[in-house]
């Protein structure tokens, strides 16, 4: 009989020790850190709104090349007064109206980015069920509920600022993990399931976002918003390098990633509002793959070697046309090699060609860096100058930095000299 309960009992402990560890595993899982779960939400969000950007993108653009560069229409004249004019007949009235639906249907699509972020944010949260509090929050971050005052003893209805992506994070966070409580929590039996899942959360969700938004998140989130505004209109010239300084380094800090998309989210709202210009992002979204790709073209010219190891000359005519098509990704596999060296050369890089082309009167409201959309660029000579200068110290930086490390024996390059 012993020998019978002796094999159970060390299953039992087994499973005790198996449990045991599981439990001891988790918690140092969620120790992992609130700033690591966040981001992986965040970056949920953004790489879902990321086609609704390059779809509006490309849209918007086709609907300026089209008026402004193809036809010449006057830049400070609108589509539809160009329509007006009596100047175009025929094929150029059709481009025109093509233009202006191109215009209205990229403008939509680009509206749908953060609402999206947001929808798709929370959803990372709190599963599916708080994609549609979350895309409501979105929308309500970027077109806010009218506020009720008293005009001249009359009621009447004002548009606040709107809280923009800082308040799109903000209700994907609260919503998302306020619908994985109610989830939890609110126990039906299986035939009222239904009922839960598809009125009773939603519609809970969809109030607390009401109430949220209306009374806590636009005011705060506008009012900041509201705050660098001001801030930045008030400093004028000062302001505008200011500005342009903060957003060329966090465009260009991480290639791609969440700061730089939050720092685009933020340069759209401006452009759009007419504040600032976007001039300094998209520089800094060309120039870290530029001086990158143009190092490996004059390496050998400025310091009579090569300084890459061999896989790394095509990767920088790869990178050279991701350049021009608007893509800062084509220096990753640069930054992943020496990374003490290339991070600082493209932050400084981009810095400079973005102060360069501020400096020499270069303006794009435009969101879009890649080479079709260079027409739309005022000044364009400066805007070309600007990135010019910014690949070249870039280029230059990442050469003398690597030759030199490579005259102290810290890095070896095979690139069949």
């Amino acid at each position: 009989m012993d020998i019978k309960r002796r094999p159970a009992l060390t299953k039992k402990q087994d499973k005790t020790v198996k449990n045991t560890s599981n439990n001891t595993y988790k918690p140092s899982n969620e120790k992992q850190g609130v700033w690591t779960t966040l981001s992986k939400h965040i970056m949920t969000g953004i790489s879902n709104m990321i086609p609704f950007l390059i779809m509006g993108g490309l849209i918007l653009a086709i609907s300026q090349l089209v008026p402004y560069v193809l036809l010449g229409v006057d830049p400070s004249m609108g589509i539809m007064d160009a329509m007006n004019s009596g100047q175009f007949s025929g094929f150029s009235l059709s481009l025109l109206k093509l233009s202006q639906l191109c215009l209205d249907f990229g403008g939509r699509l680009f509206g749908f980015a953060i609402p999206m972020f947001a929808a798709f944010m929370a959803s990372s949260i709190g599963g599916k069920l708080a994609f549609p509090a979350g895309f409501i929050g979105g929308l309500m971050a970027t077109s806010p509920m009218s506020l009720i005052g008293l005009v001249d003893g009359k009621y009447a209805l004002s548009t606040p600022v709107a809280s923009s992506f800082l308040g799109a994070v903000i209700i994907a966070i609260i919503i998302g993990y306020f619908v994985q409580w109610l989830n939890k929590t609110i126990k039906v039996s299986q035939n009222m399931l239904a009922f839960k899942t598809t009125f009773l959360i939603p519609l809970v969700s969809a109030v607390a976002v009401m109430i949220l938004m209306h009374f806590v998140i636009t005011p705060i989130g506008g009012a900041l918003n509201n705050m660098i505004k001001t801030g930045l209109e008030a400093a004028g010239k000062a302001g505008v390098y200011g500005y342009a300084t903060a957003l060329s380094l966090a465009t260009a800090i991480d290639l791609g990633g969440p700061i730089n998309k939050a720092a685009g989210f933020v340069a759209l709202g401006f452009a759009t509002d007419k504040v600032l210009p976007i001039t300094a992002r998209v520089i800094a979204i060309v120039v870290p793959s530029m001086g990158l790709g143009l190092a490996t073209i004059i390496d050998k010219y400025v310091v009579k070697r090569h300084v890459f190891d061999k896989q790394f000359y095509p990767q920088g005519k790869t990178a050279i046309f991701l350049a021009f098509m608007g893509i800062s990704e084509g220096s990753i596999p640069f930054m992943l090699d020496s990374p003490k060296i290339t991070i600082p050369a493209y932050m400084v890089g981009s810095l400079v060609g973005a102060l360069t082309a501020t400096f020499l009167g270069a303006v794009q409201w435009f969101p879009e860096s890649a080479v079709w959309a260079w027409p739309l660029v005022e000044k364009l000579w400066a805007y070309v100058v600007g990135i010019i200068v910014g690949a070249l110290v870039t280029a230059l930086w990442v050469i003398f930095a690597r030759n030199r490390e490579i005259e102290k024996g810290k890095i070896e390059v095979n690139s069949n000299n």
